[in-house]
């Protein structure tokens, strides 16, 4: 199995003068990343390990205290940059009960019958539920990401079994 890092999202300000950072919230974000203590800062593809040292909720944002970081300057520098976990090194008490759109990509996609549809190459994400873009057979399908229609996920054999409605598939994107 590949190794995955969930993106948590993007650092945009920062908050005081004692380097205190903005975070906000991409698409794998979830509050128990940051409970697990250590997350990884990348910017322009360098990776730097860094700890939390406490956090809360802003608005549509989270206000983040890095131990690494403590003058206005040193959180100026962060911004644009992402945070990031690896989903390898969080301990199993603080990984998330559900998928996160990191692991969700590449993921081949079967059918009951156990032919492979495609690929996920996409993930749209709605109000209510998000949307698996599939492609394959030079086609892309967009699958309803709910229980009804995912009937199984297998991230060790990197495939999802799927059982369509009728119809679903002929609507194409």
């Amino acid at each position: 199995m590949k190794e995955l890092s969930a993106s948590l999202g993007e650092i945009v300000n920062t908050v005081g003068l004692r380097g205190d950072i903005k975070l906000l919230p991409g698409p794998d974000f979830w509050w128990e990343a940051l409970d697990s203590g250590v997350v990884d800062v990348v910017s322009d593809n360098v990776r730097r390990r860094i700890t939390v040292d406490h956090f809360r909720a802003r608005g549509s944002t989270v206000v983040i205290k890095l131990a690494e970081v403590s003058t206005i300057d040193e959180a100026e520098a962060l911004v644009g940059s992402t945070l990031e976990v690896s989903l390898d090194e969080v301990a199993d008490e603080f990984l998330p009960d559900f998928l996160l759109p990191c692991q969700t990509m590449g993921l081949r996609v079967k059918l009951p019958d156990g032919s492979v549809l495609g690929e996920v190459v996409d993930l749209l994400l709605g109000p209510e539920q998000n949307v698996l873009v599939v492609e394959g057979n030079d086609e892309k399908y967009l699958i309803p990401d709910v229980s009804e229609i995912v009937v199984s996920v297998d991230l060790e054999g990197e495939s999802m079994e799927i059982d369509p409605p009728r119809g679903l598939l002929d609507l194409r994107w």
